[in-house]
């Protein structure tokens, strides 16, 4: 089944189909898509053809970056100094160290949704049961999780009151320091906006989420430093500035560290929602191939095993 063909499950015309209890779903489906299409030609307006440039600085780095991570940031960052050195989001009075800041943060929305598209444009909603399971699970950080990620990008959705809202879920790569990374970007703004799309990164290391955002807001520290050519020794003490940066990061973050742990697992059991649509076959889990025609993402609906 191509992805136009896919689509057309969740026509409008096609709820009174559904039994009263799902019809949430293609009403969640078309939000999210549309949401995820703003975002998109956003980023092709303001990058003209930034994600075929993209794909092919992927497919030129090969197996020298992990097969798990779509293409590194700083490759990103690279490709629109290249091309599109003008375009940079920019803010009033931003200059120097602030314009570098603004260019980091598009490549790194770029990066969520080039790693989102690479892998075939997967949306995945988690069970309600299984979130309230999520939200106990604690302070783990599951440093083995690029061994088990099963696409590059993923988008978790769930239904808002404008329709839809999702956060992107992608590893990072750091070519410099060989680090691998869990990236964040939450997409819940009433009305899709690119530039409104920040990304978190979280180092997969550490033991604990708390221990992994301690050494990400340090090392976020250090690179401030070097575009400023200053340096500063940290305060790590109990109170302290990054101790406080620490621990917000840990506690907005724990969620998606586990519901990312929890996706890559196989305590997870996502079906395909088109065939809630009577679409059949549905098709598995985890993809094993992009579809060749058309756009539309697919929806997976995902509960816990047992």
């Amino acid at each position: 089944m191509d992805r136009d063909t896919y689509a057309k499950n969740f026509a409008k015309r096609r709820d009174g189909d559904l039994a009263e209890q799902f019809r949430w779903v293609p009403r969640m489906y078309r939000a999210a898509a549309s949401r995820l299409e703003k975002l998109e030609r956003q980023a092709e307006r303001q990058f003209p053809g930034v994600f075929d440039r993209l794909d092919k600085a992927r497919d030129a780095v090969g197996d020298t970056v992990p097969a798990w991570c779509w293409l590194p940031v700083a490759q990103v960052q690279q490709v629109l100094a290249d091309h599109d050195p003008h375009r940079t989001s920019r803010a009033p009075g931003a200059t120097g160290p602030g314009i570098a800041a603004l260019a980091a943060g598009d490549a790194a929305r770029l990066q969520a949704i080039g790693a989102w598209r690479a892998a075939g444009r997967h949306m995945i909603n988690i069970h309600d049961a299984s979130i309230l399971e999520l939200r106990k699970a604690g302070d783990r950080m599951p440093a083995d999780l690029p061994q088990r990620w099963p696409l590059y990008g993923l988008y978790v959705v769930s239904e808002a009151p404008n329709g839809a809202m999702g956060t992107f879920l992608h590893l990072e790569w750091d070519e410099r320091e060989q680090r691998a990374e869990l990236r964040i970007a939450p997409d819940v703004t009433p009305t899709a906006a690119l530039d409104r799309v920040p990304v978190q990164p979280l180092h997969l290391e550490g033991g604990t989420v708390t221990e992994a955002a301690r050494r990400t807001v340090l090392s976020l520290q250090a690179g401030i430093d070097t575009v400023l050519g200053t340096e500063s020794l940290p305060d790590i003490s109990p109170g302290s500035a990054v101790e406080e940066a620490a621990r917000l990061v840990a506690e907005k973050n724990a969620f998606w560290v586990a519901a990312a742990d929890w996706l890559a697992s196989d305590r997870t059991a996502p079906f395909d929602a088109a065939v809630l649509a009577g679409a059949e076959p549905g098709a598995d889990w985890p993809p094993d191939k992009v579809p060749s025609t058309g756009r539309a993402p697919l929806l997976w609906l995902a509960g816990s095993v047992g």
